[in-house]
């Protein structure tokens, strides 16, 4: 497709300096005063447009222009959309309706550019530009051409239109294509038996039935009459069919269905089939040239050939239509089974045909007898390689040739439950290797393979501090995988998590919380068995403000006292010692005064 983001001078310019003939011709018969006007109207129109205007393709809601033609139901409004089909020297009308907040825009200059589809022969460009109307349309007319030399390669295909306006300072533009060929054409005829076969040769007096595929490039069903009409060697009429349908777009195949005149020459017969508008009769006018076909009639010859069928490897199948035929005539349809079954996961694939060695396309194939043929169906082994995941959907499984490499691949590599638990696959076993998960190493299939996605379960565990605002946090070993949560980690199964809450300046510790179960106050370390998402929680209280006094100063108190009351006691016990000895002392030094003060034996005190 041509560059769309044009201005209009340029397309005058490519316009007038364009050197084919069909430009030239057009040239000429525009008179020349008003292709003065017209040059003159683009260059103000551009003058006028800001330097710096954007052009787009109605991105701007605001500013819009909508191209599209008269073709009712498919005329192509909206952006960049696709118009019903036009066939040769049909009058095109274009309407560009220009709009800025939904509302019609009159007295709008707008730009007509319309190319055929690039070619090797003759590339158009048909240009022109108008106003809008009251009701913000402008309109461009031109008439398909149809050049004297290679008309259909030039004019057939998908053309390609734009139509360009400036709204305030804004280029915007739309874009329409269309098809332009023969609105309804026979395409192909297969020339049938009256078995239904193909068939070449036919006899005088044959049924003959003529398959015809009837294509409809517009968008809307066609009415129309297909008419067959064959002449013979001698170009005498000997066959004139009708038949009347609705054709809807797309191709349709139908059948209509003949006998040869037995009055024919013998020798190539030619047949025409033609789509009309109506009966000829009546008037009816053709869509297309008609298509050309031939056959041949001939006489009876009693000639046979043989064909041999088989397949390769020898009998993999048993396919029927092996045996002579008259000469002259095609086979039955020789058709190979698309697979061979062997055994659940080994089987035969059909590749293609050969006949006498050279490989044919399609299955069934039909042989015209002018010689002994040999058909061989070539099949190739294949085998089955099973894929077995409990989690993601695989890819690379299923029936795969013999000898040769496959891959295995899964769509994801972790899964997330939502419920602090996920499946993180690990690695490939069975008959294949290798711990990506998008793809495996190389599988070589010289049987069937099974191939298993390993995969792991890891439980989420949170662990926080309350207060929440504490800066300092827990610690853990092993450190688990990060998460995009905050103080979230993920864990294998079964792996014994040791968390320490760490003392904080300002607070004490006071316990363990896993999943709303306390553990024992004043345990700063504790083990959480990743056997299930869990929950811990350290809790800590603020300290009462004033004089810090560490715990173990109350045990030193402690041993003070204790120590302070033996040496009381000691003291005590030594000094009631001390007065106890004192007032012995005292005694007996006063009974021995006493004694020797006075005459206890003869009671007379000595002076």
């Amino acid at each position: 497709m041509r560059n769309t983001s044009f201005i209009a001078i340029f397309v005058i310019a490519e316009y007038l300096l364009k050197n084919s003939a069909f430009n030239i011709s057009v040239i000429k018969m525009i008179k020349r005063r008003r292709l003065v006007v017209l040059f003159i109207l683009v260059a103000l129109f551009v003058m006028f447009m800001n330097e710096s205007a954007r052009y787009s393709y109605c991105s701007d809601v605001r500013r819009k222009i909508d191209l599209f033609t008269s073709k009712v139901q498919f005329d192509g409004k909206g952006i960049n959309q696709s118009s019903d089909a036009f066939q040769p020297q049909e009058l095109v009308r274009l309407y560009a309706l220009v709009t800025y907040n939904d509302a019609p825009i009159p007295n709008m200059l707008v730009a007509f550019q319309v190319n055929n589809q690039v070619n090797t022969f003759l590339n158009m460009t048909i240009i022109g530009v108008n106003w809008t109307d009251y009701d913000g349309v402008a309109t461009f007319s031109f008439r398909i051409p149809w050049p004297s030399e290679d008309a259909e390669q030039i004019i057939f295909g998908k053309w390609f239109a734009v139509a360009t306006v400036d709204i305030g300072g804004e280029v915007v533009m739309d874009t329409l294509t269309f098809q332009v060929g023969w609105l309804l054409q026979v395409t192909n005829m297969d020339i049938l038996n009256g078995e239904h076969l193909q068939q070449t040769n036919f006899l005088r007096g044959d049924t003959i039935i003529f398959n015809l595929t009837i294509k409809n490039i517009a968008l809307t069903p066609k009415n129309a009459i297909i008419a067959i009409d064959a002449k013979d060697s001698a170009d005498f009429p000997i066959m004139h069919e009708e038949k009347a349908g609705v054709f809807p777009p797309g191709e349709t195949v139908i059948q209509i269905a003949s006998q040869i005149s037995t009055t024919a020459h013998i020798g190539e017969v030619t047949v025409f089939a033609t789509p009309y508008t109506a009966s000829p009769e009546h008037e009816g006018v053709p869509y297309s040239p008609p298509f050309v076909s031939k056959f041949n009639l001939i006489v009876i010859e009693k000639i046979q050939y043989y064909l041999t069928v088989r397949t390769e490897p020898l009998g993999v199948a048993v396919i029927h239509g092996e045996g002579w035929y008259d000469k002259g005539t095609n086979s039955t349809p020789l058709v190979a089974p698309d697979y061979v079954l062997i055994q659940e996961d080994i089987r035969y694939k059909f590749c293609y045909w050969d006949v006498d060695g050279v490989p044919w396309t399609g299955n069934p194939i039909t042989i015209f007898m002018d010689k002994n043929h040999t058909a061989t169906a070539h099949y190739s082994l294949q085998f089955y390689l099973k894929v077995i995941s409990p989690y993601g959907n695989v890819s690379g499984g299923g029936w795969h040739d013999a000898n040769e490499t496959a891959y295995v691949s899964l769509d994801v590599g972790v899964i997330n439950h939502g419920n602090g638990t996920r499946r993180v696959f690990t690695s490939w076993s069975g008959d294949a290797s290798g711990e990506n998960y998008t793809e495996s190493n190389p599988i070589f299939i010289d049987e069937p393979k099974t191939v298993f996605a390993n995969w792991k379960t890891q439980y989420l565990l949170t662990v926080g501090v309350y207060p929440v605002n504490l800066s300092q946090r827990p610690m853990r070993n092993p450190a688990g995988e990060e998460t995009n949560v905050a103080n979230c980690w993920w864990y294998d199964v079964d792996v014994n998590v040791s968390l320490f809450a760490p003392p904080i300046s300002g607070y004490d510790f006071n316990y363990w919380e896993v999943d709303g179960i306390a553990r024992t106050a004043g345990v700063y370390q504790i083990t959480v068995c990743m056997d299930a998402p869990h929950v811990a929680n350290a809790y800590y209280s603020s300290r009462i403000t004033g004089w810090f006094i560490p715990e173990w100063f109350y045990w030193l108190l402690l041993l003070v006292l204790i120590l302070l009351i033996s040496l009381l006691s000691v003291f005590a016990y030594r000094k009631i010692r001390r007065k106890s000895k004192t007032e012995k002392e005292a005694f007996y030094r006063g009974w021995t005064a006493w004694y020797y003060g006075y005459d206890l034996r003869g009671k007379i005190r000595k002076s």
